[in-house]
Parts: structure tokens; sequence; C-alpha cells
């Protein structure tokens, strides 16, 4: 009977409750908001035909479970009376950052992976070095060499390539620009982007029919910096060959004229148009070497493309990079900022295996399998992964039901136990103990010094330590390989990861870990070989709408020391 009482009167109290808030100043937003009052009398209309309904307890226990009493009635409280936030609204979410620490107290799905804060990634470098024989000679060539015009392959001219695009096609156009300079660098070419206007960032350039003076100003600057750089000597061996990229609109008959115009003529470069639209390009194809690619037919046409290995590298990196340029062209607005995290790509997340038997024993490659406090590592990555990745709707901004359902997560290993045993955990979490391995992911090959400790290497081999410390990164194991050997073999990887539609884990080894983020906002590869990849550390990387890669790191906690057994962890810190 009481019960029946407190419900008889509730709509009456709710009624009060509001029309208090309104009169008596109690909620002043809703003197000021005339939506609310509006709200209000419609409210009090449905609360007073509702009492005078014949059904009244039957309506009462369906209005009480339905979304009207929800998201009606109760936002209507007393004008004193706030609503408590929730855990994640009483604390802020944690953006992506260059270095973080994971922290297991806090609640699940901490982080916003949608943005991030922090430095930009480190600007690619060339690895490739000159010949340090020449460096002492008084040959005519060295000379040359020194002086600069001569550390060039003379085999092809310097590079000209010309990025245009129409205006809906920009934001494309310039995330390849900055791609394949990038890529360029990561794979040791001499590449140099230039952008003609005075914001670096922009993807809308001034138009040639719209400001043709800015339009030439901008682009003498392009091409006074291109011919400085391709008589500059940067620490390259003879057979690089000069590339200039420059994203300038060349897109009418026009602008191509006057940008041709505008080249010295007493010199002799191979020049390449990269035309981006909706549509094919049709205008002034006759008159040079091109490739015309259609976004919304995801393809491309080239046409007098020969001459250069180079200018085929380029095209066959548009051609891998086509799947990305395609979803940028459909998904990304064209007011959007240059640092803005693309809502379509989802984050690639990297982890090294757990501590392995050879860590402790100081050894190189080989397979070993994990110890008791690399399977402990293994489990905590998977908790990371159950805890703020699996269920995160912060992941990346196109997150959906359906993605979940039909493209979800993919877990990457090398075919080596100590990775796959790591990946194992993870898989569970995320793929349903689903997992791709591939032999490109397998540690570097020591050649003659696999399975052996470092100081029987010091001992055996004493050369072979001498040789690494000059060049680290070209220096290839006897019957083994180098670290240019690696990303040739970790190539076609890279290029799989950076269209890759699932959210991809991977879990590989130290040197492998140093040469595939160089590429995803690491330190170059020159700087990387002397750092090392700490176990227990996810990185995650995310792209901007420029094409730049910029990568987190995530440190777990730190592994207890009962954990270990009181072990050490090996004094190799390995390749």
């Amino acid at each position: 009977m009481h019960t029946f009482f407190f419900f008889s009167i509730l709509p009456f109290f709710l009624c009060n409750s509001v029309h208090c808030g309104l009169e008596k100043g109690g909620g002043k937003e809703f003197k000021e908001s005339v939506k609310e009052k509006r709200r209000y009398t419609l409210l009090k209309r449905d609360v007073l035909a509702f009492i005078e309904s014949a059904s009244y307890s039957l309506h009462l226990h369906a209005m009480l479970h339905s979304s009207f009493f929800l998201t009606v009635l109760l936002p209507y409280k007393h004008s004193n009376t706030k609503a408590v936030p929730s855990t994640m609204e009483q604390k802020e979410r944690l953006t992506l950052s260059p270095f973080m620490k994971a922290d297991p107290s806090v609640s699940k799905n901490s982080i916003d992976f949608t943005h991030f804060t922090g430095e930009r990634a480190h600007s690619q470098t060339e690895t490739v070095l000159s010949p340090p024989t020449l460096i002492d000679s008084t040959s005519p060539k060295s000379t040359a060499a020194l002086v600069g015009n001569y550390r060039f392959s003379n085999a092809t001219n310097p590079v000209f390539i010309i990025v245009s695009a129409d205006v809906r096609t920009t934001v494309a156009a310039r995330f390849f620009c900055t791609s394949l300079k990038h890529f360029m660098a990561w794979s040791g070419e001499s590449t140099k982007l230039l952008v003609a206007s005075q914001d670096f960032g922009a993807h809308q350039l001034p138009r040639y029919t719209e400001n043709p003076q800015v339009w030439s100003t901008e682009v003498e600057r392009c091409i006074n910096a291109s011919l400085e750089y391709f008589d500059s000597n940067p620490t390259l061996g003879f057979a690089a060959t000069p590339v200039s990229v420059i994203y300038a609109d060349c897109h009418s008959r026009g602008s191509f004229h006057a940008f041709h115009a505008k080249l010295p003529s007493d010199r002799s470069f191979l020049i390449r148009h990269f035309w981006f639209g909706e549509e094919w390009h049709t205008e002034h194809m006759e008159d040079c070497g091109y490739v015309s690619v259609s976004l919304a037919a995801k393809a491309l046409r080239a046409s007098r493309c020969r001459g250069s290995v180079v200018c085929s590298r380029f095209t066959s990196f548009l051609t891998s990079l086509m799947p990305t340029l395609h979803q940028i062209y459909v998904y990304e607005p064209l007011d959007g900022k240059p640092d803005d995290t693309l809502s379509f790509f989802t984050p690639i997340f990297f982890t090294r295996h757990g501590q392995s038997e050879y860590n402790l024993e100081d050894r190189l490659g080989g397979d070993p399998d994990l110890t008791d406090s690399g399977r402990l590592d293994a489990a905590e990555i998977a908790s990371f992964f159950r805890s703020e990745v699996l269920h995160n709707p912060s992941l990346f901004m196109r997150r959906t039901a359906k993605w979940d359902e039909t493209v979800g997560f993919e877990v990457w290993c090398s075919q080596l136990r100590r990775t796959r045993h790591t990946a194992e955990p993870s898989s569970v979490v995320l793929t349903q103990g689903q997992i791709r391995s591939f032999k490109s992911l397998n540690e570097i090959h020591a050649g003659i010094c696999e399975d052996m400790t470092n100081e029987e290497v010091k001992q055996i081999y004493p050369h072979i330590q001498s040789f690494r410390h000059t060049d680290k990164v070209g220096f290839r194991y006897p019957n083994g390989e180098s670290y240019q050997d690696l990303a040739r073999r970790l190539n076609p990887i890279l290029l799989e990861l950076v269209n890759s539609k699932p959210c991809v884990l991977v879990v590989a080894h130290q040197a492998v870990l140093r040469t595939l983020l160089s590429y995803f906002g690491g330190p170059p590869v020159e700087k990387a070989v002397h750092s090392s990849c700490p176990q227990r550390t996810i990185w995650v990387c995310t792209y901007n709408r420029l094409g730049e890669p910029r990568l987190a790191e995530i440190s777990l906690p730190p592994r207890r020391s009962r954990e270990s057994g009181g072990k050490s962890e090996g004094a190799w810190t390995g390749w």
C-alpha cells in the first residue's frame, strides 16, 4: 500500500520539482533556455495525461522501465541535485605521447588513441655513407666528390618529382609526398621534400589560375632549393640519385608550362609528374613522363616513366600505398588540422618478445624458448590489450560494431618460439587464438656467430667487433645479414602494415623492431641500432593528416625481482 501511494504521488512531485526549478531560480540555466522551457511544458502535459490514464499502474511500470523515464524525467531533478559523473568523466583520459607508463590501477580504456600530444616524428636521414677509401685520396675524382657535383650517380640525371592535385584530392596528395620522402630516406635513398607554400603543413596550395604572382614566387623558391640540394654534398655514396619532390600546382596547362620555363636551360634533369584527381588527368599528357592517379577509381596510369630506377620505385610505392590514399580520399575532410589523427587509420602496435633463455645466457640469435619471467611478460602484455585496446571506443575515430565483427584485430609474429609464445596470450584476447607467422619477421641472422655468447665472439672472431663498431648498419655477419639486408627483407611487411585495415599487433625481435620502428616514427636506423628496444614495452604508431607517423612508447610496470628468480637479465644488449 505504501509503495502504491509513493508511485501515485511521484508524477506530482516531478512536476512540482521542475516547476520550482524554473520559477524559483533554482536552475538559472533553465530560465535562459527557451528549449528547456518548452521541454518542461511538454513534460507537464505528458505527466498529466499519464495521471488520467485508466490503466495507471500498468503504464507506471512500463514508464519506469522505458527510455522515456531515463532520458526525460531523470534530467529534471531538483535544481540543487547534480548527476554524479562516471569514472572516466571524473578523470580525463590519457592521450598518446612519446613516452608513457601503463598503470594497472586505473580503469579500463583509459587511453585515447585518437589524439597525440608531443613532438613530431624524427625526420628521416640518409643511411648510406660515402666510401671511406676516397677521403684521403688526391685523385680528381675524390676532389670532385668532396666539393660536390660528383657524389651522385652519372647514370641518370637529378630527378624532379612534381606532385599536383585537384581541390578534392589535396589531402591524399600531401600524404603521398610525405610518405614517399619518408620511405625513400628509410630505404637509404636521397630525397628532399619541398612545398610550394609558405606553410609547409598545407595541403591547399596557391593556384596558378587564382594568384600567379604568389604561385611564381613559391615555385621559384622550391626550384632554387632543389638546385642547391643537387649541388650539395651529404654523406652518400656515388650510386645515389638526387631526387627533389615538389608539391605544387601544375594541374593546368598554363601552370605546367610556367613551371618548366623556370628550370635552368643549361642543365639536364629527369622530370616526372604525378597528377592526383578524382578522375583521370587529360591535359598536356603528351608533353612529359607522368603518372595519373584516379582516386575514385583507385587506379593509376603511367607513361614514359623509363630512364630511372628511382622513378620506377616511386611508381611501385604509389601502387602499394593506393589503398590508404583511397581511404583518405573517401573519409578525410578537407578542413582538418595537419596534426589531426587520421580518422580511419587503425593504430599499429609493436612489442618485443618476453625474456628468453638466451637473454640470460648472453647468446645471439638461435631459437630459445621463454623463461618463466618471459611467460609472465607475455601474460601482462595480453592484460594490457584486454584492458586498454579490446573494447576501447577511442581506438580510432571510425571504430564501429561492424568493424569489430568483420575486420577486428590481427596478431603477427616471427616463426621463432620466443615470439610465438609471447604472442599466444594476446592472440587469445584479440583474435581467439589466431596468429599469423612471418619468416620475414625473424631476428637478424648472425651467420657464423649464431648461438654464441658475446665473450665467445670476442675470443674467436675479435675482428667482428671492430667491424661492427665501424659501420653497424652496413656490417654483415659472415654467412649472415646486415641491417640493410634486414630492411630489404622487411619492406613487404612494412607496406602491408601501412595499408592494413585490421588493428595489428606485431610481436618481434630487437633488431627487427629497431628497423621497423625507425620507419614508424622512431629514430633513424643509424641511431636506432645503438639503442635498446626493452622488453615489457608496447609501441603504438598513428598517422597525422600530413603522413607523418607518431610513435608512443608505453612501458609496463617493471618486472619484479622474484619473477626473475634473482637471475641476471643478461649483459648482451643485442645486435
